[in-house]
């Protein structure tokens, strides 16, 4: 299994193993020339990493669960297809933490959806006034 290092000035330089490494086809909203990205978890915290193979970009990310009780959404049968999807046990979801004016915000509206068996990955837009870009992030009690 290859080994990639990453050189990150904001989390300095690290390994991570090629099943750590996912691929957004069409990147993530803002970044769409970005693809590959390395999805680490943060001890055994709730918090997650991605951060591009080769940029300094990261995002940190949570699963809704520890955020929001019953978020949930569809997705239609492009995404199905473009992630390779065949079990919905093998999707994982995040949601993006957002430092605004110094408040930390978790965007529902736009979760990072991922197919955990052949590491694909895109970013989903909700069409739902219930799930807003910016919800106040509060971790639920025992998270």
């Amino acid at each position: 299994q290859s080994v990639h290092i990453i050189k990150s000035e904001a989390y300095g330089m690290f390994e991570v193993h090629e099943s750590q490494i996912y691929h957004f086809p069409k990147g993530i909203i803002g970044f769409d020339d970005y693809h590959d990205y390395a999805l680490i978890q943060v001890e055994a915290g709730p918090y997650w990493v991605l951060h591009a193979l080769d940029e300094q970009i990261s995002f940190i990310l949570l699963p809704p669960s520890a955020v929001i009780d019953d978020y949930g959404f569809r997705i239609n049968q492009s995404m199905v297809d473009l992630l390779g999807i065949q079990r919905p046990e093998d999707v994982m979801t995040f949601v993006i933490v957002n430092v605004v004016d110094e408040e930390l915000f978790v965007n529902l509206k736009a979760p990072l959806v991922i197919n955990s068996v052949n590491r694909q990955g895109a970013q989903h837009i909700i069409d739902d006034a219930a799930y807003p870009l910016r919800h106040p992030l509060s971790l639920k009690e025992g998270i």
